[in-house]
């Protein structure tokens, strides 16, 4: 299968985990309710992110491995490529045993520390055990998943986890449906991990992904430090950009209130599942960009990379469109008037959007490179200056001015720090980086005085009404203007010998061009 079939499966399956994702919160949820208390639920909750604390403790290694495993698939002595995954298992199986021990020993002493009532405490210490015991087990086993994402099988990880929401919601109900209680959402989660396992083992097994008998090297020191040194700047840039990018509601939380962290969970859902639609585009194309660069495959590198870019940027101007004049009226309709806020912070939103998205492509692709230098530290500076501000200019716009803080804090530092990295990492002068983009700003020309004027006489209908309105408006016509500005003429070109001839004929009509053959 060749790379690009790989990454369209990925890809589709990505957006096929997502929607499984979301349709079992929206179920989950109702069900939980319906058989436990709020107490419980509210400790389910607590022992989850208990548990999401302590998967900090992964360091980085996770990426790390499965980023140097594609170093050495291909090497000419297989036995390299068996050594590293017996490492990369030996380090799994360490942390998945200090993961274990640590979430017994904070079980003992959470309870108090979180004020549990006492009624609850048993509960919640053989919660939090059964929590550790399940994510240990994942770490144990997590090198199955590495081994697809190095070959590019993103699909095989995906429909596996797509089934294992099944099987979880299937167990969960059967255990609320016995008097299990809350532990019905342990079982599930339990059931569920044992499921996606099971597929994981099969893809590989069947695609002949393992090394062969005989083939399987030794663990050595010597891959372990090479693991380690990875994994550490993995780990320092994850940190940071949790530290940059989660802390919006605690600050809100400490400067403002609790309503105002209501209001910006609330408000910015629609933002972070734009966020996961477009970033799967470069997050699945992360193996086959590494593969390139370890083959020296350097002119389809940077062929494949611009389109990608382009591709995501696009999107996300596209997104950002039907996002400033939508987000408004949704959380209306949603919270039936309840929550809302500034049009204002919607535009800034889909502003931010953008800048995310170029952000991601450009700071991802030198993590794959796996020269990190000062990009291990960026976030950290982005995110206390970040904060700094914040708290000294709350007070004169509150959530509007938080925005435009994020939005000036990404363009002084991860914004042109990415953009320079892959400058320098290509060999591009400044005017070719831009170049790369005069397709989004002939977008954003035509889609930016139609969302203006949709947004001004729309304004005053009901909130219902303006969403249909709106939405359907600019939506038809950011659709037009992608097709004719928002592909790239290389993107076109391939998709046209790529794609069934219906196809073909709405892009080239759409674009105003006659189909290519």
């Amino acid at each position: 299968m060749s790379r690009l079939k790989r990454f369209a499966h990925s890809l589709l399956s990505g957006y096929v985990l997502l929607g499984v994702n979301i349709l079992f919160t929206l179920a989950s949820v109702p069900l939980a309710l319906h058989y436990l208390s709020t107490q419980e639920f509210g400790l389910w909750a607590v022992t989850t992110q208990v548990a999401g604390y302590i998967a900090l403790m992964d360091f980085g290694l996770s990426a790390a491995a499965s980023r140097i495993l594609i170093d050495y698939k291909d090497h000419q002595n297989p036995e390299e490529y068996g050594g590293i995954i017996q490492t990369s298992a030996w380090v799994g199986l360490s942390q998945a045993a200090l993961i274990f021990l640590v979430g017994i020993l904070l079980a003992f002493v959470m309870g108090p520390l979180l004020h549990i009532p006492s009624q609850l405490g048993r509960k919640f210490l053989w919660l939090m055990i059964g929590q550790c015991g399940v994510m240990a087990t994942m770490f144990a086993t997590r090198i199955i998943g590495q081994i697809l994402t190095a070959n590019q099988r993103f699909d095989v990880g995906n429909y596996g986890s797509a089934f294992s929401f099944a099987v979880n919601y299937a167990v969960m109900w059967w255990g609320f449906a016995h008097g299990a209680g809350v532990f019905g959402m342990m079982w599930g989660q339990a059931a569920a991990l044992i499921g996606a396992l099971a597929i994981n083992w099969i893809g590989c097994y069947k695609l002949k992904l393992f090394p062969r008998r005989g083939q399987w090297g030794r663990p050595s020191w010597e891959k372990f430090h090479e693991l380690f040194a990875f994994g550490r700047d993995i780990f320092l840039y994850a940190l940071g950009y949790q530290f940059v990018n989660f802390s919006q509601t605690m600050l809100l939380t400490r400067l403002i209130g609790l309503n105002a962290a209501l209001t910006w969970g609330i408000c910015t859902r629609a933002y972070l599942v734009l966020v996961q639609v477009i970033g799967r585009i470069f997050d699945y194309s992360t193996s086959a960009l590494a593969e390139m660069m370890v083959r020296g495959e350097r002119e389809q590198l940077l062929r494949r990379f611009r389109d990608i870019t382009v591709l995501s940027v696009n999107l996300a101007v596209a997104a950002g469109a039907l996002f400033a004049v939508g987000n408004g009226p949704f959380v209306k309709v949603w919270t039936a008037g309840r929550i809302q806020w500034s049009p204002l912070n919607d535009l800034l939103l889909a502003v931010w959007l953008v800048i995310s998205i170029v952000v991601r492509v450009h700071i991802g692709l030198v993590g794959q490179t796996k020269a990190f230098h000062f990009m291990r530290f960026i976030y950290f500076i982005e995110g206390l200056v970040f904060i700094g501000l914040t708290i000294l200019l709350h007070r004169f716009g509150g959530i509007t001015m938080m925005l435009m803080v994020s939005i000036m804090c990404s363009l002084c530092f991860t914004f042109p720090y990415g953009l320079w990295r892959t400058r320098e990492y290509f060999h591009l002068s400044w005017g070719d980086l831009a170049g790369w983009h005069r397709g989004t700003l002939a977008l954003v020309g035509t889609v930016a005085p139609v969302v203006a004027l949709v947004w001004w006489f729309g304004r005053n209908l009901p909130a219902l009404q303006q969403l249909i309105v709106e939405l359907t408006v600019v939506g038809i016509w950011t659709a037009l203007m992608f097709l004719r500005c928002g592909l790239d003429a290389s993107l076109r070109a391939e998709a046209c010998r790529r794609l069934p001839a219906w196809v073909r004929t709405i892009l080239s009509r759409a674009a105003f061009a006659k189909p290519e053959d």
